[in-house]
This record gives C-alpha cells, sequence and structure tokens, in this order.
C-alpha cells in the first residue's frame, strides 16, 4: 500500500521536479497548460466546465475547461488535507479506509474475523499461555490492604467513587452514581462502616477531605481521555479489535472443606469487574450446582460473558479485570449480592445484561462491585486481577482461552479451584471466518501499530 505524509512529500518536492503524472488520471498533461490558448491554437480543446486533474508542486489539483472550450484555467492546487489530492496524509486521519484514491486500497485483515459470526465463540480456541495465572497463593489480609493502598495512593477512578459516597455532603450537580452509592450505603450501615475503616487502614482519612482533593468528573465533563491511536489494539488493515470475554467453565480440585467432613461440596458464583479506556461492566455468575473433588460446572455464554456482554466491544487500552468468587453458604447471600449490585447500577447509566450491566464510565464497576462484596456475608475466597494487554487483544479476536486457579486455607482445611475464560471477536475489517485466521505478526495489534 502506498502511503505518505505531507512532510515526506515536501521533501520529496524540494529535491527533485514534480513531474509524475497524477494517480487516477487519463488525460496526457503535457498537453494542457494552465490556461492560455488552446495548445493546437484552434477552439474545441475541451467542454466547457469540464474538469481534469492537473500537477501540483506537492500532490495534485484540478483545472477547469475555460467558458468558450479554447483551453484549461489555471491549476487549482488545493490548500489543506483533502482526500483526492494524490497525497496520503495520514496527520489528518487519511488512510486506506477514509481516502482510498491517496492512500491506495487496504490489504485484506485476514489475521481477525469478520463481525458477521462474533456473537458466539469458535469451536477450536488456541491456548494463550500467556494470560495462564496458574498457582496456588490466595491474596492475605494484608495484600488485600496493600492493593487498597495502592489504589487510595494513585487516586484510582474507584477509591473517589467511595469516597465521594462515603461523604455525608450531597454537593450540588454531583454525578448520579455517587448519590446512589450513598444511598445504598446509608442503607447498610455495618457495612459502610467497614469499608470506611478499610479505606481509613489505607491511608485515605476524611472522605470529604480526599474528595476535595481528587474531585470526580462533573456531569457533561468527558470520562474519558482521547485516544492517541486511531486504532488501539488494532491495524491500519483491520481497524480496531472488538471482544467478547468470559467465564465459561469453573472447576473444583479440592472444596472449601474440613477434614472431619466427607465428601464436602462447593457452591460457587463470581463477581467479575472488567475495566478499559472505552468504559466498565460487571457480571454476576449464577451459583453452580455443588461441585465436589474433580469436578466442573460450564456456564451458558449469557451468563459468564464480562466483556461485550451486549454485543462485541472494543477496549481501547489494557483490559484490568477483577475476579472475585465466592463459595455460597447462604443461598441469600447471592441474592442480598445481586439486589446490591443492582442498586448501585440502576438509574447511573448502565445497560443491563442478562447477568451484568455495562457502562461507559471508567471506574463505575469498581465502586458498586467493592460496595456489594463488602454487604456479603458468604465465604469470600479467590480474588484475583488480571491485565490482558493492548498488545493481545486483535489475536485474541480469533478465539483463545486462558486459565486462573487459586487455592488456600482455610479454617481447618484447603480449596482449590480453576476458572476457565475463553475470548473471541473481530476486527472492525476482518475478513477472515472465526477460528481460521491467519497467524498475526508479531507487532499486529500492539499501541504504535499500523
Amino acid at each position: 500500500m502506498w502511503r505518505r505524509s505531507v512532510a515526506g512529500a515536501l521533501l520529496l518536492a524540494s529535491s527533485v521536479w514534480a513531474g509524475v503524472t497524477c494517480s487516477g488520471s487519463d488525460s496526457d498533461l503535457s498537453l494542457a497548460p494552465p490556461g492560455g490558448p488552446p495548445v493546437d491554437g484552434g477552439t474545441g480543446v475541451c467542454t466547457a466546465g469540464e474538469e481534469q486533474e492537473c500537477e501540483c508542486l506537492v500532490g495534485c489539483g484540478t483545472q477547469i475547461c475555460l467558458e468558450d472550450g479554447s483551453g484549461w484555467d489555471e491549476c487549482d492546487c488545493q490548500s489543506g488535507p483533502q482526500c483526492g489530492n494524490c497525497v496520503c496524509d495520514e496527520v489528518m486521519g487519511e488512510n486506506c479506509h477514509s481516502c482510498k484514491f491517496d492512500c491506495g486500497p487496504c490489504k485484506p485483515c485476514d489475521i481477525a474475523p469478520t463481525c458477521e459470526k462474533a456473537q458466539i465463540p469458535p469451536q477450536n480456541l488456541k491456548h494463550e499461555a500467556s494470560l495462564d495465572m496458574a498457582g496456588m497463593h490466595q491474596l492475605t489480609p494484608q495484600e488485600l490492604r496493600d492493593r487498597l493502598a495502592d489504589e487510595v495512593a494513585r487516586s484510582g477512578d474507584g477509591v473517589r467513587l467511595l469516597a465521594a459516597a462515603l461523604d455525608t455532603q450531597r454537593l450540588p450537580g454531583e454525578h448520579a452514581l455517587v448519590t446512589r452509592l450513598r444511598e445504598i450505603l446509608a442503607g447498610y450501615p455495618a457495612q459502610a462502616a467497614v469499608i470506611r475503616d478499610a479505606l481509613r487502614g489505607a491511608g485515605l482519612g476524611s472522605p470529604a477531605a480526599y474528595r476535595a482533593a481528587h474531585p470526580l468528573l462533573e456531569p457533561g465533563e468527558a470520562p474519558l481521555r482521547p485516544l492517541a491511536d486511531e486504532f488501539p489494539g488494532g491495524t491500519v488493515e483491520c481497524g480496531l479489535p472488538l471482544l467478547r470475554i468470559r467465564l465459561f467453565k469453573i472447576k473444583v480440585h479440592n472444596p472449601e472443606d474440613l477434614p472431619i467432613v466427607d465428601d464436602e461440596k462447593d457452591e460457587i458464583y463470581c463477581l467479575i469487574q472488567a475495566e478499559a479506556q472505552a468504559g466498565s461492566e460487571i457480571a454476576l455468575t449464577p451459583p453452580t450446582q455443588s461441585l465436589g473433588e474433580g469436578q466442573e460446572s460450564l456456564l451458558a455464554i449469557g451468563a459468564g460473558v464480562f466483556w461485550g456482554q451486549l454485543d462485541p466491544r472494543t477496549p481501547g487500552s489494557d483490559i484490568l479485570v477483577t475476579y472475585d468468587c465466592i463459595e455460597a453458604d447462604d443461598p441469600s447471600g447471592y441474592t442480598n449480592l445481586l439486589d446490591a449490585v443492582s442498586k448501585g447500577a440502576g438509574d447511573i447509566g448502565g445497560s443491563g445484561a442478562p447477568y451484568g450491566w455495562v457502562f461507559s464510565v471508567v471506574g463505575a464497576a469498581a465502586g458498586i462491585a467493592s460496595a456489594a462484596l463488602a454487604m456479603n456475608k458468604d465465604d469470600h475466597l479467590l480474588n484475583v486481577q488480571q491485565h490482558i494487554p493492548l498488545g493481545l487483544q486483535l489475536g485474541l479476536t480469533c478465539g483463545a482461552y486462558w486459565t486462573i486457579r487459586r487455592g488456600g486455607d482455610v479454617s481447618l482445611g484447603k480449596w482449590d479451584w480453576e476458572l476457565f475464560v475463553q475470548s473471541w471477536g473481530c476486527a472492525e475489517y476482518g475478513v477472515a471466518e472465526p477460528g481460521a485466521c491467519a497467524e498475526p505478526p508479531p507487532d499486529a495489534g500492539a499501541p504504535d501499530a499500523g
């Protein structure tokens, strides 16, 4: 594909004579001087009002036939970026999609699927081992406190949201999410005290003071930074990657049991948050059936998707996923958690999915999930955070899976669970069939690709 920047064209024009015929012209421009009498000295050289391309110092322009048809007017070399001026101006957003005339046609994107069949995963998925989180380490209470302290120190969106909700004063024009979370916490004073104490221990101090020092975006203010790259995670040929990611299987290698209890079984559900530049999502999976040692439970697509719940969705950045999985001691624990998340997600612009919620604002999921988990009384065992890098996402559209395994000691026994995660999707201009993509080059999908 022919691609030239304006700067490159100017450099070329300063050293050589621009004597190459413009792309796409069928006329011999050497016979069409700008203005003046016709070349053959007669009339009828052209038809009045007719246009043809002509050469400029950089690129090409157009010239119009004079009213009497005796010749061509001067060449009009348009200033500024314009599709059709024979210069592929990438700086101004021209590419093989937006201006095929200047930049040439795009190469077919055979490293990512078409979006026509992207709702369900392909049959054959590759193992993306780089995303595996294999280990038997359970986050200790101190590690959980350290993670929260890091969020407080960097004034993360979720912490700012919680601080604003814990501040008892309602400020004029505050975001509806803050108001709704404050109402929820007011209805659960004991759980609100747990959240307040945890944040104080992590260095937050006064919620009102923290809120004043780290304000949320005001209503109407853009919640997202502009994207630096036109196709983040994709390429010029493929466009943006659009993903769906889901928890599709939970396997119990060892249930949360006690040595004195035989045939112990676990019923597990997970609250999963996914946050990226394009927004955030929450998914709350339904409880599994009772699972004993070596048993597993498969989730339906709608029940497990935590990114792209409504449709394949472009992240625009790395995706930060937080998995919180819980062993259900009391069936009411699940319904209480579902109710808390529903109240927090309602009326704040979150679009409802079968088992989750989709937001356009980064950080919305974190605040709601933190508040909801604090209200839950079941055994909160698995807590893991994972980054899905931007550079991997184009490759993940063709279908991939990875695993997350965690375990640890509880009371007098041990537990060991494994989560199986799938990713698939499409690219804006993908042409491959799902699961039949060509192998992407090493730099495809990297932040500076394209």
